[in-house]
């Protein structure tokens, strides 16, 4: 993992508007960090400092050990989530986090900026819809988690991947999958084989093309059916 050397100038960043540096009108609000596939921005145990970390580009698995056996991956976060938020509570991070591609953050000194939300009404704002949006995401897979179905947790899957594009003013229905097929299995809580058969029972349906990793969803309205719950097919229910 290397560090820029130079400071961020946020207003050539495409994601200006939704990082806190930027609604503070700071243009040297953090530092870039590069982080290459497979490796970890930080992991569980890890003294937490006072810094968040504002996905520029590439995207991450966010892991945490079971009580038996590998890791689980608890979670996805791609441009221009947030990581971080989770620990600012805590002396130690509780989840390790790896890149999923090569992939670049902003570090932003979140006590900096917290102290000028109290200052300025449109950063705390700002600040607010950001603890909202990961409040609403873990709300969200808390209750993925109580699907019993497979295809009601991978439906759960593609629509939370859509909404997120479309919370950031990109199209929902055209994205990139990041992560492998064994990364959306730990995440499901099923085998890879599993999820390989989900994704060819889904593309029969017509609910999406898929070309290596790119994903074109087709039928919005039978994958909320789905991940409701109203059409899961009793084969492929997660043991």
């Amino acid at each position: 993992m290397s560090t820029s050397i130079e400071r961020n100038n946020c207003s050539e960043c495409e994601h200006r508007m939704m990082c806190v540096g930027a609604a503070a009108g700071n243009r040297d609000a953090s530092q870039r960090i590069r982080i290459e596939r497979h490796a970890a921005l930080y992991h569980a145990g890890d003294a937490v400092s006072d810094h968040i970390f504002n996905i520029r580009s590439g995207s991450f698995k966010v892991l945490r050990a079971a009580t038996k056996g590998p890791e689980q991956i608890i979670g996805f976060a791609l441009a221009p989530d947030f990581l971080g938020l989770d620990a600012l509570d805590r002396r130690a991070h509780a989840n390790t986090v790896i890149a999923l591609e090569d992939s670049e953050v902003c570090s932003i000194n979140w006590n900096r900026h917290a102290f000028e939300g109290r200052r300025r009404p449109v950063m705390r704002a700002s600040l607010h819809a950001l603890l909202s949006r990961e409040i609403r995401r873990e709300q969200r897979a808390a209750l993925m988690l109580r699907n019993t179905h497979a295809e009601q947790r991978m439906a759960d899957l593609l629509l939370s991947l859509s909404q997120r594009r479309a919370d950031y003013g990109h199209m929902p229905e055209q994205f990139r999958l990041p992560m492998s097929r064994c990364d959306i299995a730990s995440y499901l809580g099923v085998t890879a084989e599993c999820v390989s058969r989900l994704l060819l029972l889904f593309k029969k349906r017509a609910l999406f093309e898929l070309r290596r990793r790119d994903i074109k969803l087709l039928d919005m309205d039978a994958l909320h059916h789905l991940a409701l719950g109203q059409a899961a097919s009793p084969a492929l229910v997660a043991s």
